[in-house]
């Protein structure tokens, strides 16, 4: 283990050590267009470095840190509530605890001394929250350098490089098994150190479809269009999760009442006249019959999710009549008084609810 301060500082160095240099025109091996030489700064060099570094990104809603990851077990209270997160299987209870209320802060606070791993593999001991919000500055300035880890494509181990020397001679082959043996050998090359890839070599996309890739420049050009994509990607989920965050605000608390409905043109809304919807903040809708002023015997609930959309899940039991608004809803817009929904499942379905005063 090593201490905070300096451990910071070498994984700042070693994130942006490819990057923050001159990238270096790829020399030519022999007769082979496809085998080039690199050294520590070139761009073939940047590119493997921040695809082979630590993901740190899977326990983001548990550290809000995607240069690092936490070492499990830990204890931590979530919302209040006391946890030992022994493994990733432990996730699903966090996320039960954030998904109690809609209208709370979520927030996770650890019993230090805690592990995490950063980056570069090391592993840093925190041990109070004074460093663990410095560890937080550090990833921010990481992130704002948009220089982070490239993950959306992963190399197929084993691959083989060739090592060689400032005058182009080969020294050796140094066979790589992994993402974190890959990352030393390229943090490791010294001024005078310089290597090629041994292709062709295979890069497995989501559901293990593979990329044949048989030069720096496809290589290059495979990560450049995946990140591209990635961050594309990135800014759909973060657009649907703030219009998210904002529906919940909408709905939580509030009365609605169905202004429209149709089912492939016809309209059911005269089958809920007589009804109105309010969404409590633990994900509950309470069913009243507005003739009597009583809550009808309806069991209903309701959950909020995004992707690169955000969804509406309606769920009601007791009443045959709310079979048809009991489906995810994509959202077709929304505002303070008025949210346009359509059905996943059966894009026939439209529903409009409109807030009551």
């Amino acid at each position: 283990m090593k201490n905070l301060k300096s451990i910071l500082g070498i994984t700042v160095l070693s994130l942006f050590l490819f990057a923050s240099c001159q990238s270096e025109e790829d020399v030519t091996i022999g007769d082979d267009p496809n085998q080039s030489t690199n050294s520590a700064d070139s761009e073939t060099a940047d590119l493997m470095a921040r695809n082979t570094a630590h993901d740190g990104s899977e326990d983001d809603f548990l550290d809000g840190l995607s240069c690092s990851s936490v070492v499990l077990p830990v204890v931590a209270e979530v919302n209040g509530q006391e946890l030992t997160i022994i493994s990733q299987s432990d996730f699903a209870l966090i996320a039960n605890i954030f998904a109690q209320f809609t209208n709370d802060d979520d927030d996770v606070n650890f019993q230090f001394p805690i592990t995490v791993t950063m980056s570069d593999y090391t592993e840093v001991v925190i041990n109070n929250q004074a460093e663990y919000d410095t560890l937080k500055d550090t990833c921010t300035e990481i992130d704002s350098k948009e220089e982070d880890a490239i993950n959306c494509l992963d190399i197929d181990y084993p691959i083989t490089v060739f090592t060689y020397d400032a005058n182009a001679e080969q020294t050796g082959s140094v066979v790589l098994d992994g993402e974190q043996e890959t990352y030393v050998f390229l943090n490791n090359l010294g001024e005078s150190d310089f290597f090629s890839v041994s292709y062709p070599i295979s890069l497995m996309a989501e559901g293990n479809s593979a990329i044949t890739i048989n030069s720096d420049a496809e290589f290059k050009n495979a990560l450049e269009s995946c990140e591209a994509d990635d961050d594309m990607q990135a800014q759909a989920e973060a657009e649907a999760k703030a219009a998210a965050d904002e529906l919940e605000a909408i709905l939580t608390d509030a009365t609605f009442k169905v202004e429209t409905g149709i089912n492939n043109g016809v309209e059911f809304t005269e089958d809920f006249v007589e009804f109105t919807l309010e969404f409590a903040n633990d994900g509950e809708v309470i069913v009243r019959n507005t003739l009597t002023n009583t809550a009808a015997s309806i069991e209903g609930s309701f959950q909020v999710v995004s992707e690169t959309n955000v969804n509406l899940e309606l769920s009601f039991a007791g009443n045959s009549t709310f079979n048809i608004i009991s489906d995810q809803f994509e959202v077709v817009s929304q505002n303070e008084s008025t949210i346009e929904l359509q059905s996943s499942t059966n894009s026939a379905v439209t529903l409009v609810l409109t807030k009551m005063e």
